[in-house]
């Protein structure tokens, strides 16, 4: 009977016991699903069943220190022995037929990629994956530590319980003094662009080596779409699908969300498409395992921010794009950074509109139609009071007037003139007429991105916006 579940421990090679659920198909022997998660195995529940009816053994095992896994959690620490000593044990197993599929989101994707050079891995599926590449987000990495990752249990709305409570807190974010009142221990704070560097690195790595096929679920809206892209180009075998998806682990919406999301199609829907074909016997053709979906062994797609549109476009940026330079300022533009008074960063559904006219804000805006696809950069000629990290944040703005945030990105300058360029997370966009790019920048952005401590003054000229073309014909 498909979906019989049965609880499972596998003993690493430090003797610890780490703990997991199991649900099985009608028909075994069969190829596995494997998730090790951090969040929890009941949070997989739905998605372990829906394997097993498609015909997969599914085991969804939580991470040492993670539930009911011996041991301490360590974010970031390496997953390979563990993951190795589960898929030994998996491919050992008289119900698995000795091929295993990894898939995982956010952290789950960290410890899959951590396993990917396993023998018996026939393929990986890595929806929005973690670690995040450069400046973190310290609202977001701070909630993340907090509610989903610190400790042994999840302890999901603490972070926003606390701010209620205390909103003074909100200004130590991007500090030092935070972690001394912070109701729980979040590590080293705050976190930096080295923080998981380590971690990067060797997801980069097993990617680069990986000879198993793989699929890249990416959302726009998450600050994991640079890794997304990262770890599609490294694969030598990959399909990468890119959309808006909207999820705790994507961007946290508020009650009034000024996002447009899209519903469809659901990545996990996607992923299950894939997975079909891949672990299909050699010149069988498998049926749907997806009502209303045809299963494919490839597969693309990319979501246009701004139109909302969807194409079978690759989402992975062209290597060499073509780059328009627009003009944004025709003279010098000056922000003035007061400590007391910063500008801050809102969350990502928020609407922003209300937050221009500030002396800390440069708003500089370029009207639509506008579209490019792939990691745009600011270049401008500054003059600083003193040293700071400049933020710029690309937001759009619809013909109804609300305006919201696609990415931002950060650099460091320092006193006196310099030339400086920002880098801007990737992203694919397409904004019709009527519709307005802005690029605002700041003298950092609260809580998201730390600010000066003293004020500052910094003046810009010749600013331009850098946007990668398209691939010729892509969008059309």
């Amino acid at each position: 009977m498909t979906g019989v579940r049965a609880e499972v421990a596998i003993v690493a090679g430090d003797g610890v016991r780490l703990l997991g659920d199991l649900v099985l198909p009608d028909r075994l022997p069969a190829p596995a699903v494997v998730i090790r998660t951090p969040y929890g195995t009941a949070g997989c529940r739905a998605e372990a069943l829906t394997l097993a009816e498609a015909g997969f053994a599914c085991l969804v095992q939580d991470l040492r220190g993670r539930y009911l896994s011996e041991g301490v959690f360590a974010a970031g620490a390496d997953e390979s022995a563990d993951g190795r000593a589960t898929l030994d044990w998996t491919a050992a197993q008289p119900w698995c037929d000795g091929r295993i599929f990894l898939y995982g989101v956010a952290y789950e994707a960290y410890a899959a990629w951590c396993a990917a050079a396993h023998p018996a891995v026939h393929g990986i599926v890595s929806r929005q994956p973690w670690p995040p590449i450069g400046s973190p987000a310290l609202d977001e990495e701070l909630w993340w530590r907090t509610d989903l990752c610190g400790g042994r249990l999840a302890r999901e709305g603490l972070y926003d319980m606390t701010l209620a409570r205390s909103p003074e807190l909100t200004a130590l974010i991007p500090t030092a003094a935070l972690a001394g009142r912070w109701p729980v221990d979040v590590g080293p704070w705050p976190a930096t662009p080295s923080t998981y560097r380590t971690a990067a690195r060797l997801i980069a790595r097993a990617a680069r080596a990986a000879t198993a096929p793989s699929l890249h679920l990416g959302s726009w809206y998450c600050r994991s779409a640079a890794t997304t892209l990262r770890q599609a180009m490294l694969s030598p075998r990959a399909d990468a699908v890119v959309g808006g998806w909207a999820s705790a682990l994507t961007h946290r919406l508020q009650p009034e969300c000024a996002l447009d999301v899209p519903a469809d199609p659901h990545p996990f829907a996607l992923a299950l498409e894939w997975l079909g074909p891949h672990a299909a016997p050699a010149g069988s053709a498998p049926a749907a395992t997806v009502a209303g979906l045809s299963p494919t062994a490839h597969l693309s797609g990319c979501l246009l921010i701004g139109s909302g549109r969807w194409t079978e476009a690759d989402p992975i940026p062209p290597r060499r794009p073509q780059w328009s330079a627009l003009p944004l300022a025709p003279g010098p533009a000056r922000l003035r950074h007061d400590p007391d008074d910063p500008v801050t960063s809102a969350p990502h559904s928020a609407d922003l509109a209300p937050l221009t006219g500030h002396d800390g804000l440069v708003r500089l805006t370029v009207p639509g139609p506008v579209a490019w696809h792939g990691a745009p950069r600011l270049v401008a000629e500054v003059t600083a009071g003193g040293a700071a990290e400049l933020v710029a944040t690309l937001v759009h703005e619809r013909p109804d007037g609300v305006a919201t945030r696609l990415a931002d990105g950060t650099a460091p300058i320092g006193p006196g003139g310099s030339r400086c360029e920002i880098r801007i997370v990737p992203a694919a966009a397409e904004l019709p007429y009527g519709h307005r790019l802005h690029v605002e920048v700041t003298a950092g952005r609260p809580p998201r991105h730390r600010a000066p401590a003293r004020p500052v003054e910094i003046v810009l000229r010749d600013a331009e916006l850098h946007l990668p073309h398209p691939r010729k014909g892509a969008f059309d």
